[in-house]
């Protein structure tokens, strides 16, 4: 009996060494640490943030349409919740999602469309403060033209025909016509591009009481905006209109679209002093920054397509080069510093300048 016993100790033993070494080799599941989706016209974004890199599949359903989301080795539960009430009403792309375990070690999260889009997916390293990050950013098959809000500009005043215009004649005065002036310069439809910094995944600066920097750029953006257009011969665009990423290239894409006269860009930076305060304005540089500010700067708005997130895959050159080369930059430059004075000067007259000259850095959409 006490051999037995023995043995059948020995057994359970051997069994309970077994189920361990079974359990260490199970892979552990990832947990999710956030979704955040981000609905515009131009495009959704999803992103799906973790603290190691996520493997995925995505694939495309038609009947209806929707976009299907495999993740292996993911914490069912922490999708769920990542996932939970995500999709707003006026999401232009998507119309609901579920999430579900579709086989042992896969978590499907399955994305009902609005209408036949064109999916791009791609994955981000940690930076600052967020993890791993997996982006799903969801574009209409046919993009949206920019140029169609600016069409609903009201029209400018009729030119005189060709012909002139007759004057109202006295008896016995030979007639005279009038003949066509050319069009005064302010006659002519000016067109601004109004760009409020960062947006979506890139907050920007955060103020002492958590307000956020893309969130004070965009008002500022919206109200100048209206103060533009309602000029007779003056019409703006906004390079974003809501809370959403657009990297820098595309943001001088668009003023280039539109045939933009001036690219203005709106920021509320941070500095490493707390107690700076004032306004200031930058102008293009050639040849470097005008300040070791100005240069500290330009870097931390340069380096926003890191945060707010590109995919590579479709990245296009260098957008500092590209906007040297695309402008007559010497006669641009010298147009933006006349102007750039001008707005300085009116800023000083309603709050502190840093400066009291404009500072120059190469920023990428200037």
């Amino acid at each position: 009996m006490a051999c037995a016993g023995g043995l059948r100790c020995a057994a359970l033993g051997a069994v309970l060494v077994f189920s361990n070494s079974l359990l260490a080799a199970e892979p552990s599941s990832e947990s999710i640490r956030a979704v955040r989706v981000w609905p515009a016209q131009d495009y959704t974004r999803v992103t799906v943030e973790s603290g190691e890199p996520l493997k995925h599949n995505l694939l495309r359903v038609r009947n209806p349409e929707r976009l299907v989301l495999d993740l292996e080795e993911v914490d069912l539960q922490s999708v769920q919740q990542g996932f939970s009430d995500k999709v707003s009403a006026n999401d232009p792309y998507i119309a609901n999602l579920r999430v579900g375990l579709f086989k042992p070690g896969v978590v499907r999260v399955v994305l009902d469309l609005k209408s036949e889009v064109k999916p791009q997916i791609f994955t981000l390293a940690p930076i600052g403060e967020y993890g791993h990050r997996l982006v799903l950013d969801i574009y209409p098959i046919e993009p949206l033209d920019p140029i169609l809000a600016l069409l609903q500009k009201r029209e400018l005043k009729t030119e005189p025909g060709i012909f002139g215009t007759h004057d109202e004649q006295k008896p016995g005065a030979s007639p005279s016509i009038k003949q066509p002036q050319p069009a005064a310069p302010a006659d002519r439809l000016v067109t601004i591009a109004v760009d409020a910094g960062h947006g979506g995944e890139d907050p920007g600066a955060r103020g002492r009481s958590g307000t956020r920097e893309k969130h004070v750029t965009l008002t500022i953006a919206r109200k100048l905006k209206s103060l533009i257009d309602a000029e007779p011969n003056m019409r703006a665009m906004l390079t974003r209109d809501g809370d959403y990423f657009i990297d820098l290239g595309a943001r001088v894409e668009k003023a280039q679209l539109v045939k933009a006269d001036l690219f203005v860009s709106v920021h509320a930076d941070a500095f490493i002093k707390p107690h700076v305060r004032g306004s200031s304005v930058f102008a293009l540089s050639e040849r470097g920054a005008s300040s070791t500010a100005a240069l500290w700067l330009a870097r931390g708005e340069n380096r926003a397509d890191l945060i707010g997130g590109i995919n590579t895959a479709r990245k296009r050159d260098r957008y500092l080069e590209m906007t040297l080369n695309d402008l007559s930059l010497t006669a641009q430059v010298n147009d933006s510093l006349k102007l750039a004075r001008a707005v300085l000067g009116e800023l000083g007259g309603i709050n502190p300048l840093h400066k009291g000259s404009v500072e120059q850095a190469g920023f990428a959409v200037l």
